[in-house]
């Protein structure tokens, strides 16, 4: 459920995007039927690619800005592999992020970092740490199976013009959040928002999922922000170029190619 509502962080928002039709649902459904509805609509296109504007913001206001290429590959219902290349500046050039996928596993993630010029795999204990200085980590950067949380439809609420359903989400194993509140458009059923809590239950961080475009017939969000608010960070993600069903290679998603060095 992470990666769909927070990268609905960076992977699934930048790469796999979201394919959705028009709505006619139930006004009765329940929380995880929502909230499946959603998952289910993911991952529509057999492969993806776009490029990246993303902007870290200090608790200062100061800025640091990163161009990214972002790819992704469906293997059948279940699995898929997704590739990030950071283009620049100069000082996180050729670094490159693996994640290979399996909704009935713990995915397998690799980073290259050209200055130790080694491919590193994240181990389970360290996909708490931030990942590349953002306010995600790489644990938001995975996917986790929808039935490892309970869910609660809590109310409906309108955000802008936007109804919504918000909906409260309690894993069944606290690792990495305690719960997570979730507001799902109820015209789209993409995610307008979600606030993150930490394992002590404290108010952590809120992403906002915005600018929805249609691109080919898929619902798109192409501009996401994280706020820590806890540490007034932020990460600003601005999606372009977005290509669908382009027929990516699959030697793209190799330990091999994250070293190619161009």
């Amino acid at each position: 459920m992470m990666a769909r509502y927070l990268g609905y962080t960076i992977f699934i928002m930048f790469i796999s995007m979201v394919t959705l039709t028009s709505s006619s649902y139930s006004a009765e459904m329940t929380a995880y039927q929502i909230v499946k509805k959603s998952e289910d609509l993911l991952d529509q296109a057999k492969d993806s690619k776009s490029d990246i504007t993303m902007i870290l913001l200090s608790s200062k206001g100061e800025k640091r800005v990163r161009h990214l290429s972002t790819f992704v590959k469906r293997y059948g219902d279940n699995n898929s592999k997704s590739m990030v290349f950071f283009d620049s500046p100069a000082d996180v050039r050729g670094t490159c992020f693996l994640v290979w996928t399996d909704v009935n596993k713990e995915d397998k993630q690799w980073i290259y970092l050209p200055a130790l010029q080694r491919v590193r795999q994240i181990s389970a204990g360290g996909k708490g740490e931030n990942f590349m200085g953002t306010e995600l980590t790489y644990f938001d950067m995975g996917s986790q199976n929808v039935d490892e949380y309970t869910y609660t439809l809590i109310k409906d609420e309108t955000i802008g013009t936007e109804t919504c359903y918000v909906i409260n989400a309690l894993p069944k194993k606290v690792e990495f959040y305690s719960r997570i509140v979730v507001w799902i458009r109820k015209d789209n059923f993409i995610p307008a928002k979600a606030d993150f809590y930490d394992t002590k239950g404290q108010y952590l961080k809120q992403g906002i999922f915005e600018n929805v475009k249609n691109i080919k017939g898929i619902n798109t969000p192409t501009h996401i922000e994280m706020h820590n608010k806890q540490n007034g960070k932020a990460t600003i993600i601005d999606l372009n170029n977005i290509v669908y069903d382009s027929g990516l290679k699959d030697d793209i998603f190799t330990e091999r190619y994250m070293t190619r060095g161009d």
